[in-house]
């Protein structure tokens, strides 16, 4: 494919010629605008690190940057990520591995699989169910970590491509709080938003209470069928969040922390996939329509007691209901389908630290255990039901020795044992199919890793390590009950930190290679299917500094190739084709200005180029190799901030997804979403 050059030179000349920021913004612009790879701690590795220290390639997302509004979804957040493409309803796609994997929509039913990247927030893992939902509203988040590659040592099975880490603010033993309300034009959506904080008992026992609530109407046209009247608003969108927690220091002691955490939050209208009719996806009429609701409820609680200056115990033990379904609408009633999902799940992980004050050796090792539990069904049009137990147990851990003044040596792995037993049936024309998935497996996940302190403010690594997701069946489109292997990968990374000039420019690169073992996809026929072998290469560039005292510039790039070695055939000749959703190409940049202490202005673009949507590589299935532009200014001060913004700025006509005529008659295209011009207001006391 040929990628767009005028587009592409233009955003290159911009990073290359200048240093440029990675994803991790000052808090205080004005007194420390720049926040060194030193600084900033990452967490969504069993352990904290700072980012100078971090092997894995993650991109770090900050406060700073969620907190005018400007992003509506955890989606849009970090979909200017380079090497990660975001589409329409589904798990980001993290260099050039789709992030639903086996899971995408009827599947996620009749086999039970998981995503390949793991959502976790505060320390526990996120259900994900056939559709991407559930991640529209963004408040009092303190950071997001995007892991690119797999994170299987760190999360299990459900991480081979990766991970998003969301942490969400504590509280504090101050009183503080906040007060958003913000609006955005295209889809008339309102944000409103509170946060409290404070001690209950001084230096003993605080509490962190926020709510959020977004409401509004998305772009898409619903069609409104005179055979069947819709009974709902079609592009009605509704979000609903709120979450409490409460800090224990029994007797003032720093040593001993308990947290209790409840979080509860409902999603509902119009959401998941959206794909318009192909012949104009930009008159936003659906191929098909949905009224979705997701909603969750979990109960966490976090220990984190200091036995002594050289370890401690971290203990998380969390209880979460996760109910998500949909109810069709057809031109007639009898073509509709209300489809549910209930799952529950118990999750413990318990940890030792060790070398807390010897730097030179240090290490952890932890126990996980996942329980999950659903009962599932549909009815109308199509009738199917059944019930899953999955079941996981792991020993995990790590372990850092330097070795001399300038090599240090991490040595960690997982081996976790895991079991599913789920049972299947549908009703079809000729009687009832389906049929039991029983698996049962024990893994082993190195990892290993080479770190060379170069100085005070260069680390140089060498890494390798091993991702994996199960065995796993699905229902065919010919009613026939199916089942695939597992898959693997071998990952084998390159990583430069840098932090130069006392902290004021920040390089942070990795180079890597992914050998696939197995891949899970789907062939011709729709059935998931190993492919024998494919193999990824790419780098991640990411780097920022101050240009001035009043102008910080930031920006990175993506380079990704990717190449399918052998396949079942089944697939076709597809045998030296590239993976779908594998762009070349993918880069940023973004500039800001302040004019003084309160007032900023911001300039950014990202450019994704094209990639194909099918293993075939077909030519009438190409998207992206479009670049998208915001624009944004910024009014803060101790009480107030009132941010302005503008997405998509040129209102570019991307396609994401693209298919052609078929199935669906006029084909149908997924849309990056037009321009939106937007404010909010947030007020702290």
């Amino acid at each position: 494919m040929a990628t767009n050059v005028f587009r592409l030179s233009a955003l290159a000349l911009s990073v290359v010629s200048v240093l440029s920021s990675s994803y991790v913004w000052a808090d205080d612009a004005a007194d420390d605008p720049i926040s060194s790879i030193e600084k900033i701690t990452v967490m969504g590795e069993k352990t904290e690190r700072s980012l100078k220290d971090t092997t894995s390639s993650v991109s770090v997302i900050s406060a700073e940057q969620l907190a005018s509004g400007q992003y509506l979804s955890v989606s849009s957040a970090i979909a200017e990520i380079p090497n990660v493409v975001v589409l329409s309803g589904a798990v980001p796609d993290i260099r050039g591995v789709s992030g639903n994997g086996a899971a995408t929509g009827f599947n996620s039913f009749t086999g039970g699989a998981k995503a390949r990247v793991s959502t976790i927030v505060d320390g526990v893992i996120e259900p994900f169910v056939a559709d991407l939902t559930g991640d529209t509203g963004l408040w009092d988040i303190a950071q997001i970590e995007v892991f690119r590659g797999p994170q299987s040592t760190s999360n299990g099975r459900n991480s081979i491509a990766g991970s998003l880490f969301i942490k969400t603010n504590d509280p504090s033993f101050d009183w503080d709080g906040a007060a958003r309300l913000g609006y955005r034009n295209q889809s008339n959506f309102v944000d409103s938003a509170i946060m409290l904080t404070g001690p209950i008992l001084d230096e003993q026992l605080a509490f962190r209470i926020t709510a959020q609530n977004v409401d509004g109407d998305t772009y898409n046209k619903g069609l409104n069928h005179e055979t069947n009247p819709a009974t709902y608003d079609l592009n009605e969108l509704k979000t609903q969040r709120f979450r409490s927690k409460f800090l224990w220091q029994p007797n003032q002691n720093d040593d001993l922390q308990i947290m209790y955490s409840y979080a509860f939050n409902k999603e509902t209208g119009d959401t998941g996939r959206k794909y318009f009719e192909g012949q104009d996806p930009w008159a936003y009429i659906p191929v098909f329509q949905r009224d979705m609701t997701t909603e969750s409820g979990t109960h966490s609680v976090k220990v984190d007691y200091q036995l002594d200056n050289s370890s401690s115990i971290d203990l998380v033990v969390a209880i979460m209901g996760y109910d998500w379904g949909f109810d069709s609408y057809e031109p007639l009633p009898e073509y509709q389908s209300s489809v549910r999902m209930d799952d529950d799940s118990t999750m413990i992980d318990a940890k030792y630290n060790f070398g807390l004050d010897a730097p030179g050796l240090k290490g952890f090792i932890g126990f996980a255990h996942f329980q999950r539990t659903q009962d599932f069904g549909s009815q109308g049009a199509t009738v199917y039901s059944g019930d899953d137990r999955s079941d996981s147990d792991a020993i995990y851990g790590e372990v850092s020795v330097d070795v001399g003044a300038q090599y240090r040596v991490i040595a960690g792995g997982r081996v976790e044992k895991e079991k599913q037993r789920r049972d299947f049936a549908m009703q079809s024309r000729t009687g009832l199919v389906g049929d039991k998935l029983n698996t049962d497996k024990t893994i082993v996940l190195p990892k290993l890793v080479l770190q060379y302190l170069y100085s005070d403010n260069t680390t140089i690594s060498a890494s390798a390590r091993r991702g994996y997701n199960s065995a796993g069946g699905a229902m065919s489109r010919e009613n026939e009950y199916y089942y695939f292997d597992e898959e693997s990968v071998n990952t084998y990374e390159l990583t430069l930190r840098s932090s130069l000039d006392s902290g004021n420019v920040n390089i942070s690169a990795n180079a890597f290679h992914n050998n696939y073992d197995g891949y899970q996809s789907s062939n011709k026929q729709r059935r998931i299917t190993n492919i024998d072998e494919v193999v990824t290469s790419g780098v991640e560039f990411e780097l920022y500094t101050m240009l001035s005292a009043d102008l910080q510039l930031k920006g990175g790039f993506g380079l990704l190739k990717s190449e399918i070695k052998e396949a079942d055939p089944s697939f076709g000749d597809v045998k030296g084709n590239e993976l779908n959703s594998a762009p070349a190409v993918t880069a940023n940049v973004a500039l800001t200005y302040w004019f003084h202490e309160d007032l900023s202005m911001g300039l950014s673009s990202n450019y994704v180029d094209d990639y194909y949507a099918d293993f075939e590589n077909s030519a009438d299935r190409i998207a992206g190799d479009y670049m998208l532009t915001r624009v944004n200014a910024d009014y803060e001060n101790e009480q107030w901030r009132i941010s302005a913004y503008v997405n998509n700025l040129f209102d570019e006509k991307a396609v994401t997804v693209k298919e052609p005529p078929g199935w669906y008659p006029t084909g149908y295209a997924g849309v990056a979403d037009p321009r939106t011009v937007g404010v909010s207001v947030t007020y702290f006391f």
